[in-house]
């Protein structure tokens, strides 16, 4: 049966259009239609972000390397991802009014204004972070034979798997007497992550080589993060 595809008037036959890959039937827009979409986009439980956050942690490296390798039908776009839920983290950082240095009491510096300016500013500060540690696996893993821009889909892979981690732990953060040493937590929880990624991933890499390589990648890391933030500290909170 012949259809004419409503985006770009081609005659063809099939369920898709074989000229812009349109689907033959449009179903009207309505309560339905947001559902289904909705389905199909972040919750969907076949595919989406609910797959890929269940295979970041079952098998992280292992799931990123069967995406760059092709295997992509069921996996949500990583960048896509990366800047949802870098999103849905800042929006309940910001609504559930997290506050981490509420028990600092520094009167030479404003942490109350600092947090403010991380917290509406997160996804924009999770993206800029991004070449940063892909640069810095780049240079460490460059003998496993990935380029810049596959390093760039590994971390964003990583970035998001250490948000989820980070949105399941806002609860403990808001309540807890020691903030800060939550935070500290986290970051060991974060290495932890990143080791558990690149392991897996560099598969022809030894453990031990491997965890050199990735306290180097999280040393480096923390370093960048620490003079960037000096810099907004220096600049924009003075």
């Amino acid at each position: 049966m012949s259809h004419t595809c409503k985006n770009c008037g081609n005659i063809f036959e099939g369920n898709y259009c074989n000229y812009c890959g349109q689907a033959a039937e449009t179903h009207q827009i309505n309560a339905s239609f947001v559902l289904h979409d909705l389905q199909h986009g972040l919750i969907h439980l076949d595919g989406g972000i609910l797959h890929s956050a269940r295979e970041l942690f079952t098998r992280p490296g292992h799931s990123v390397r069967d995406y760059i390798e092709g295997k992509r039908i069921k996996h949500y776009k990583p960048f896509s991802m990366l800047i949802v839920v870098a999103g849905l983290y800042g929006l309940l950082y910001h609504t559930l009014k997290i506050d981490p240095y509420k028990d600092i009491h520094d009167s030479t510096f404003n942490y109350e204004q600092f947090n403010e300016w991380i917290s509406h500013r997160f996804s924009i500060i999770t993206l800029l972070l991004l070449p940063v540690l892909s640069l810095n696996s780049f240079l460490l893993f460059h003998k496993q034979g990935y380029n810049f821009t596959e390093h760039l889909v590994i971390n964003a892979f990583y970035s998001t798997q250490k948000l989820w981690l980070r949105i399941l732990t806002l609860p403990v953060i808001l309540w807890a007497e020691n903030a800060q040493f939550i935070l500290k937590i986290l970051l060991v929880i974060d290495f932890t992550l990143m080791f558990w990624i690149y392991g897996q991933f560099f598969k022809n890499v030894s453990r031990i080589k491997t965890f050199i390589l990735t306290l180097s990648a999280a040393v480096l890391n923390f370093l960048i993060v620490l003079a960037a933030t000096s810099i907004v500290i220096l600049f924009t909170m003075s």
